[in-house]
C-alpha cells in the first residue's frame, strides 16, 4: 500500500514539477526575448527611416540571419550546458544509490554491501577532492575548457563505471577508483553554473532556477522509472543511459567550437618546458583586501547552504516516519522554490539571499519544539527547504556578480572547498533526532545571513 501511495504521489509530483519547470523555461526566453527587443529599439527606429536607401534589404537579411544565429546558439547553450550538464547532475549524485542494489546481486562481481557503502563515501571524499583541485586547473584552462575537460573525462568515466569493475583481482579498486573520479568531476556543477551567468549577464537567478527545476524533475523521473519500469532491468544500462548520453548530448549541443576546444586542452594543461614563466591567467593581479572580505564571507554562505541542504535530505527519517512521503515533499519545495528564485534579481539578490537564510533560520530552529510526524516539523522543514533552494541560486548568482572573470578563478574554487566541507557533515547530523539535528542546520543559516549582510 505504501509502494502504491508513494508511486502516485511521485507521478502526480513529477507531471506538477514539469508544467513547473517548462513555466519557468517559457518565462526565462520570452524574458531574454523582451530584454533584446528593448535593446534593438533604436536600431529598428533608425532602420525605418533609411528604409528607402539602396541595400537596406540586403542588411535587413543579414541582420535578420546573425539574429537567428544568436538565438540558436543561445539556446544551445542553455539545453546543453544547463541542462544537459547542470539538471541531469541529477543522476551522477543519486543514481549510485539506486543501482548499488543491483550491484550486490551481480553475479559477476564480488561486493558487498558494505563494501558499496564505503564506495558511496568515496564520491564524497572525491567531490571535496575535486573542490581542492579547481584552483590549478582553473589557473591553466578557461571556463570553457574546464567544462569541456571534466565533461568529457565524465564520459570516459560511464563506460569505465560498468566494464572495469569485471576486471579479476582487482574489481573493488577499480570500483575505488572511478568512483573517486566520480567525485572529482562532480565539481562541474558550480563551473558550469559560472560559464552561464558569464554568457548571459543580468539573467543568472532566472537561469539558475531553472536548472535548479529541472534538476528536482529529473531526480523525481529517475527515482520513478528506477522503481518501475526498470527495476528489473540490466544496471549497466541504466548506468550508461542516465550517465552518459545525457554528456555526450550537452557536448555536441553546447559547443560548437568542440573540437577545437579539445585539441586545445592537451597544450594547456601540459605547459611547456623548457621555456619563459607563462604569467597568470588574471594578469599577476591578487584579491584586494575588500575582495577578500567578500571572499571569507561567501565561502561561509556557500558551506552553511550545502549543511543545511543536504542535511534536511538525510533527515527523511527525522522528519517523518514514512521516509518516501518525506522525501517527495522535500523535492516538491524544491520545485516551488525555482518560482521565488526566478525573481531574485527583482527583489535584490542580496536582500532575497539574507531573507531565505533568515526565514530558514528561524523554521529549523522552531522545529527544536516540534516532534517527529507532526505537521508542525513537516511544514517548518518544507519552508526552510524552500528558503535554502533560493539561497543555492543567490549564492551563485552573487559569485558571479561580485568577483570579475579572473577573480572568478580564485573565488569558485575556494567556495566549492567549503561547500563539500559543510556536506561532509550533513549525513552525520541527519542522523540525529530533529530537536537535535534542524537547530544546527537553522544556527548555521543563520550565521550565514549575518555573513550576507557583510557582502
Amino acid at each position: 500500500v505504501v509502494c502504491d501511495f508513494a508511486t502516485g504521489i511521485t507521478a502526480e509530483l513529477t507531471m506538477a514539477s514539469m508544467s513547473v519547470a517548462c513555466g519557468l523555461m517559457a518565462g526565462t526566453l520570452a524574458l531574454c526575448r523582451r530584454r533584446r527587443s528593448r535593446m534593438a529599439a533604436p536600431n529598428d527606429v533608425a532602420e525605418v527611416s533609411i528604409s528607402n536607401l539602396e541595400g537596406d534589404e540586403e542588411n535587413g537579411k543579414t541582420k535578420l540571419i546573425e539574429t537567428k544565429q544568436t538565438w540558436w546558439m543561445a539556446c544551445r547553450i542553455i539545453l546543453g550546458v544547463g541542462i544537459f550538464f547542470g539538471s541531469f547532475q541529477a543522476p551522477w549524485q543519486a543514481l549510485p544509490v539506486l543501482l548499488d542494489r543491483k550491484i550486490a546481486a551481480d553475479d559477476g562481481l564480488p561486493f558487498t554491501e558494505n563494501q558499496l557503502v564505503l564506495s558511496q563515501t568515496v564520491i564524497f571524499v572525491g567531490w571535496l577532492v575535486g573542490s581542492v583541485l579547481l584552483h590549478p586547473l582553473m589557473q591553466r584552462l578557461t571556463i570553457k575548457q574546464l567544462l569541456v575537460f571534466l565533461a568529457s573525462i565524465m564520459l570516459l568515466l560511464s563506460l569505465a563505471s560498468i566494464t572495469l569493475p569485471y576486471i579479476p583481482h582487482v574489481s573493488l579498486t577499480m570500483l575505488f577508483g572511478v568512483r573517486l573520479l566520480h567525485g572529482i568531476c562532480l565539481n562541474i556543477q558550480g563551473v558550469q553554473y559560472i560559464y552561464m551567468q558569464n554568457c548571459f549577464p543580468g539573467y543568472g537567478s532566472q537561469l539558475c532556477s531553472l536548472v535548479n527545476a529541472l534538476y528536482s524533475v529529473v531526480s523525481v523521473v529517475m527515482a520513478l522509472i528506477c522503481g518501475t519500469w526498470a527495476l528489473h532491468s540490466n544496471w549497466r544500462l541504466e548506468a550508461l543511459l542516465w550517465f552518459g548520453l545525457p554528456i555526450l548530448i550537452g557536448l555536441l549541443l553546447g559547443f560548437s567550437d568542440l573540437l577545437s576546444v579539445l585539441l586545445s586542452l592537451p597544450r594547456d594543461l601540459i605547459p611547456a618546458t623548457p621555456g619563459p614563466t607563462v604569467p597568470s591567467s588574471h594578469g599577476g593581479r591578487d584579491l584586494t583586501g575588500t575582495s577578500r572580505k567578500d571572499l571569507r564571507n561567501l565561502a561561509v554562505c556557500f558551506s552553511a547552504t550545502v549543511f543545511a541542504y543536504y542535511g534536511l535530505s538525510y533527515s527523511a527519517d527525522s522528519l517523518c516516519s514514512n521516509a518516501y512521503v518525506s522525501l517527495m515533499l522535500v523535492s516538491g519545495s524544491d520545485i516551488v522554490a525555482c518560482l521565488f528564485a526566478s525573481r531574485a534579481t527583482q527583489i535584490g539578490r542580496n536582500r532575497a539571499q539574507f531573507g531565505g537564510f533568515f526565514l530558514g533560520g528561524l523554521c529549523l530552529m522552531a522545529c527544536a519544539f516540534g516532534t517527529t510526524d507532526s505537521a508542525f516539523v513537516m511544514t517548518m522543514a518544507f519552508v526552510a527547504r524552500m528558503c535554502l533552494s533560493v539561497v543555492f541560486v543567490t549564492i551563485y548568482v552573487a559569485l558571479a556578480e561580485i568577483f570579475p572573470e579572473w577573480c572568478q578563478k580564485i573565488a569558485l574554487p575556494t567556495c566549492e572547498i567549503f561547500a563539500r566541507a559543510g556536506g561532509c557533515l550533513s549525513p552525520l547530523c541527519g542522523t540525529l533526532p530533529v530537536h537535535l539535528s534542524c537547530p544546527l542546520f537553522g544556527l548555521a543559516c543563520l550565521v550565514a545571513a549575518r555573513a550576507t549582510m557583510k557582502l
